[in-house]
């Protein structure tokens, strides 16, 4: 077990790391754009950038996810060449037609999305940007599935690079505006497309099978409503906070929320390396003993992380570098839904989790109903909270949206496909991190750096005490003290 659960570590790890260097590039955005926008101002961004994140579902229809699952699961090159020409064509074909509207009727698209139509060129530069991430799609998966993990994070990595250098010659040096934003984020989505040019030729083939497409499309349809719910569950609250609490607040939040970045390249990791590797492991017969395992060791992890960015948010969001902090004042008071926002990517990791009997007894008419329950609880609670709590309300709105989306999925699946999760170790989890969680708040919040880092300290020895840690683990950690021992 613990063999097989090392090699999803150690793609997550690759992929981690690879998050980490991306996105900590991609970070470096914020301080960029809340330094020298206010946050009236920064709404735009957010706003366009959600439309863009809502229309990129519609972009490729559910094709991501089925595709993966096809292709890896291919017993001959040949097959896989007829799955990728097929999924690539037909994103392509359609995602011309998507960029044609937007480019042709600009208008209509920022009334939806700014109540003004002022923003044509906004619309149609974020046209382009659709369509080529579009077509980075298949090749990107290509890399996934063949757990070609360290190229496809180079990749990434390049593209963050290409863009946060274009942001600060356009937007700090230049001072073109919002707009350069968007300049930058096209000119490098085009480049990563060219980088991608030798997987796409290696694969694509001048043929389209209708029969594939079908299959594709059986699979992949039903997390069409599943994506779009997703990102209603994310995204949303941006525009009722701009509805309903005004444009500074959307531009607050927005920026706020890139700060909870760190839970979520932890989750983006691990859901990288989740489904080639439930897939491939699925076979084995201990495989439900080893996807209850994952759960526990993703919760660990999860936590610890979750109270070391709490504990230390007010350093983070202060931290000067040459004299130039995170954000401006104006952004600050943002900072307390950071916590409930990095939960609610935890509950993301955990819903993932979750999925694992939809995928291999091909039961993906379920996913809309989890999720577009989350997306209902997300639309009503944003609409109950946000007049009376603002930012936070839309906080809680993603948190509980996400709690409900996990608990449906897992109320469906567990009849599907049984899965021994570890309850009482689970509980065990629930309880010493929530104890010192809630410590901290009530007790140690404010004081000196010390008593948080004896707090964090004192995690896995209290779940030593509660009797956690099972006899394979304990063998495990000897043998690797022993080995250090040795080599001293």
């Amino acid at each position: 077990m613990l063999h097989n659960i090392k090699r999803l570590t150690r793609h997550s790890a690759v992929y981690g790391v690879g998050h980490i260097v991306s996105r900590s590039l991609n970070f470096l955005l914020l301080p960029i754009h809340a330094n020298i926008f206010l946050p009236e101002e920064y709404r735009t961004p957010a706003l366009l950038f959600s439309s863009l994140a809502i229309l990129n579902v519609v972009f490729s229809y559910g094709m991501d996810v089925a595709f993966l699952r096809f292709f890896i699961l291919a017993d001959s090159d040949e097959e896989k060449r007829r799955i990728f020409s097929t999924a690539f064509w037909m994103i392509l074909s359609t995602g011309v037609c998507f960029m044609g509207a937007m480019l042709l009727f600009p208008a209509p698209f920022s009334k939806i999305i700014f109540r003004s139509a002022q923003y044509i060129t906004l619309v149609r530069l974020g046209a382009g940007i659709l369509l080529a991430d579009a077509l980075t799609l298949i090749p990107f998966l290509v890399l996934r599935g063949e757990e070609k993990s360290t190229l496809f994070m180079l990749l990434k990595t390049l593209q963050i690079a290409i863009n946060l250098a274009l942001n600060i010659v356009l937007v700090v040096i230049m001072r073109v505006g919002i707009q350069g934003i968007f300049i930058a984020n096209l000119v490098a989505s085009v480049m990563t497309l060219g980088a991608l040019t030798p997987i796409i030729a290696r694969w694509l083939r001048p043929r389209f099978r209708k029969d594939t497409l079908g299959e594709l499309l059986r699979f992949g349809i039903p997390y069409l409503p599943s994506g779009l719910a997703f990102i209603v569950m994310d995204q949303i609250g941006r525009f009722f906070l701009d509805r309903m609490a005004g444009e500074e607040a959307a531009g607050i939040f927005s920026a706020n929320c890139k700060l909870a970045i760190f839970m979520n390249l932890i989750v983006a990791a691990f859901r990288f390396a989740w489904h080639p590797f439930f897939l491939s492991t699925s076979k084995q017969d201990d495989a439900p003993l080893i996807f209850a395992r994952v759960l526990t060791y993703f919760l660990i992890v999860t936590g610890f992380f979750f109270l070391v960015i709490s504990f230390f948010i007010e350093e983070i969001v202060h931290f000067q570098l040459f004299g130039i902090s995170l954000m401006r004042l104006e952004y600050v008071e943002g900072i307390k839904i950071v916590p409930v926002v990095m939960l609610a990517y935890l509950m993301l990791g955990v819903y993932t989790n979750f999925v694992v009997g939809i995928y291999l007894k091909k039961k993906t008419v379920y996913i809309p109903f989890a999720t577009g329950t989350g997306a209902l609880v997300s639309v009503v609670v944003n609409i109950l909270l946000i007049p009376s709590m603002g930012i936070m309300g839309a906080a809680w709105a993603t948190f509980i949206s996400y709690v409900v989306m996990a608990l449906v999925l897992y109320l469906v699946t567990r009849r599907l496909y049984p899965i021994p999760y570890e309850i009482g170790r689970i509980t065990k989890i629930l309880i010493v991190f929530g104890g010192v969680f809630f410590l901290y708040t009530h007790i140690f919040m404010g004081e000196a750096a010390i008593y948080r880092v004896l707090l964090l300290a004192s995690l896995f020895p209290l779940l030593w005490v509660f009797r956690f840690y099972v006899p394979d683990e304990i063998s495990a950690v000897r043998k690797l003290l022993r080995g250090r021992e040795g080599n001293g």
